[in-house]
């Protein structure tokens, strides 16, 4: 058996201490004030003097918080604690504490939990401050935190204990706040909008709606295979064709695929459909979303992001999206025709910009890898990117012209929205799925399997709607200026240490 840290075993024994003088791992605190509340309770009074409160002390108000930091200056010291609000300062004076006042000095540590009630004053630097009257231990840290709240800069470590990162970099902590608020502001948008959210199922008999390589798994009771859904859409569609007219889900989706900074294996969609609207409505609503959650999360539209060498620019989200179309974006930057283009002038021009597997892969793939090759990075104002090959998107409307009913919203080079007017025609659908066993059958594994049980609900029909997709992990990740998604996730999987 290992020897255990030193460090560790010293707070051991400072425990031990707690529970001599009766605290032990306690289970609540009723709190007056957060870190914030108090602050703002302070700027609209008049707090007594330090001298005031010295000769006759009162206990008026309470707050609880981790130790970050600890100044034992003699007969005063100084903690500052941190809650969900924000960090505040807390004075121990021995003139009000007494024989306590080295007895807690001597048993709390940074990282532990503390309770403490008192009165508000303002230190002659102008610090908020509460002198405390009581102390309250709450749960001891064990192990101490990093560097001493500097932050923990081992990015890998950050991933791994991120409850570390959490409580030592305040910046990360910033960062998943504006995340949940966020979330709550789709919410928000989409009921005022008198839309119904619904949970639909992850675990399906076969995937659809994306083309993705899957996650399988085996159900023990039912003695089946299953796979990870790779997309929310299917499902949201047969529900609309039970009767839901306006319907949002927030979920995870799973695409068994490699990573890299802008792609995770596990990640986090809302996907939203409407009928009887369609697309020019649907890019109304995407335009309006966004600028909502940025005004009320962030308070303007004027936003750093990265740009494609991960530099920082700004970008104002307020004034209306542009709009250019797939086939023009790949005339301009590629040369390419794609209307007039052979199968063979399309593989050469895919070969020359080094897409690889051009043998195995689709027409309407080798489009879409040439415009990522070329046109896409160079989009970094909010773009909708409309009308791409009919045959990359199998279950949008198609258009007549080769190209189908959609669009991409593209920022700084990173798609945030997926959007269709939604295919409603069942024959015609299950064309498009014939054609995707084809290029499955011919070895592009992520081509859509033909789905019985979708075209069954289709038959039975679907209203017309318009639909879209968005990936909330790279939005949060391009309004928060962080180039890789794994920095806006809480806990995104890691390889497991040895």
């Amino acid at each position: 058996m290992s020897e255990e840290n030193p460090l560790i075993t010293e707070r051991k024994r400072k425990f031990e201490e707690w529970k001599k003088i009766d605290f032990d791992y306690a289970t609540k605190f009723d709190r007056t004030h957060t870190a914030k509340e108090a602050k703002k309770a302070i700027e609209k009074t008049t707090p007594r003097t330090v001298t005031e409160i010295m000769e006759s002390p009162k206990t008026e108000h309470s707050m609880c918080g981790r130790i970050i930091n600890l100044r034992d200056m003699g007969k005063l010291a100084f903690l500052k604690i941190r809650d969900i609000s924000d960090d505040f300062q807390i004075c121990f004076a021995k003139q009000i504490l007494g024989d306590k006042f080295k007895q807690f000095l001597k048993i709390l540590d940074l990282g532990d939990f503390c309770g403490v009630e008192g009165e508000f004053f303002v230190t002659k630097h102008g610090e908020p401050t509460l002198m405390a009257t009581k102390i309250i231990p709450l749960s001891k840290s064990l192990r101490p935190l990093p560097e001493k709240f500097h932050g923990i800069q081992d990015q890998e470590k950050c991933y791994r204990e991120r409850n570390l990162d959490l409580a030592t970099n305040p910046e990360t902590f910033k960062r998943f706040k504006i995340r949940s608020r966020i979330v709550r502001e789709i919410r928000e948008f989409f009921y005022e909008k008198d839309f119904e959210e619904v949970e639909t199922r992850v675990l399906q008999p076969q995937a659809g709606g994306a083309m993705a390589k899957v996650f399988k798994t085996h159900h023990n009771a039912l003695d089946h295979d299953f796979v990870l859904r790779i997309a929310l859409e299917l499902d949201l569609k047969m529900a609309c064709s039970g009767g839901f007219e306006r319907i949002f889900e927030i979920g995870k989706n799973f695409r068994n695929e490699g990573t890299d900074p802008s792609h995770l294996q596990e990640f986090s969609m809302l996907e939203w459909y409407a009928a009887y609207k369609d697309i020019e409505t649907n890019k109304q609503w995407t335009q309006e979303l966004i600028q909502t959650i940025l005004i009320k999360v962030l308070g303007t539209t004027k936003v750093t992001v990265l740009d494609k060498d991960d530099k920082p620019i700004e970008i104002d989200f307020g004034d209306d999206f542009k709009e250019v179309r797939f086939p023009d974006l790949l005339k301009k930057h590629a040369n390419l025709d794609m209307f007039k283009a052979t199968d063979k002038e399309v593989q050469e021009k895919a070969k020359s910009l080094g897409v690889e597997d051009i043998e195995k892969t689709s027409r309407a793939n080798l489009l879409d890898d040439i415009y990522k090759k070329t046109a896409r990075p160079l989009l970094i104002e909010p773009t909708f990117v409309m009308d791409y090959p009919e045959d990359l998107k199998p279950l949008a409307a198609p258009k007549g012209d080769g190209t189908a009913s959609c669009f991409q919203l593209l920022v700084a080079g990173w798609e945030i929205v997926n959007a269709y007017g939604e295919l409603i025609d069942p024959q015609v659908q299950r064309r498009l799925f014939e054609k995707q066993s084809a290029a499955r059958a011919s070895g592009d594994d992520e081509a859509m399997e033909m789905d019985e049980e979708f075209l069954k609900a289709m038959e039975h029909g679907f209203p017309p709607m318009t639909g879209n997709g968005m990936g909330i992990d790279r939005f949060v990740a391009l309004i928060t200026t962080q180039s890789n998604l794994r920095d806006v996730v809480l806990f995104p999987t890691m390889r497991p240490e040895n």
